[in-house]
């Protein structure tokens, strides 16, 4: 089993059917930083050489939409600014990593976690906000791994 993810791979996100996880628009898709919500902040991705690059691995419902990212961009994000109470800039430093977390059923699994642990729920929320915004631009240039169901009644 690989115990490390690398720069150059790519990696699967479920985007749940229904909610708020995206918005289409003139020019496209924007997704939105619900789809990389987490209750223990540290979203779950499936490392596609691990699944054979099999996007379906990935979905829960066939409903499901999936996105890819680069783990190379993901390891991109570092400081996040937030405004304080008085308006004022505060800078926080992470290094955001890609660590295999394997499960029992899910060889593929890993997660997407922050060094040192998020001050607080805004800051894990900025970087979802940007880990959606490399997803937007990935189905910009690349497509989606697995179209939103909407999409597929479409075509």
């Amino acid at each position: 089993m690989d115990d490390v993810v690398t720069d150059d791979e790519l990696l699967y996100r479920c985007v749940f059917h229904g909610g708020n996880y995206y918005q289409m628009e003139e020019h496209g898709v924007r997704l939105s930083s619900q789809a990389f919500a987490d209750r223990g902040q540290a979203p779950s991705v499936d490392r596609a050489k691990l699944c054979n690059h099999n996007p379906q691995w990935t979905q829960k419902n066939t409903n499901d939409a999936v996105v890819s990212l680069v783990a190379g961009d993901i390891r991109m994000i570092d400081d996040i600014v937030q405004k304080d109470a008085k308006g004022k800039e505060i800078i926080y430093a992470y290094k955001i990593d890609v660590h295999p977390r394997p499960l029992g059923d899910n060889p593929a699994h890993a997660q997407i976690e922050p060094s040192p642990a998020y001050q607080n729920r805004n800051v894990f929320r900025k970087v979802s906000e940007k880990l959606a915004r490399l997803a937007t631009e990935r189905v910009a240039h690349h497509g989606w791994e697995i179209e939103p169901y909407e999409l597929r009644l479409n075509n």
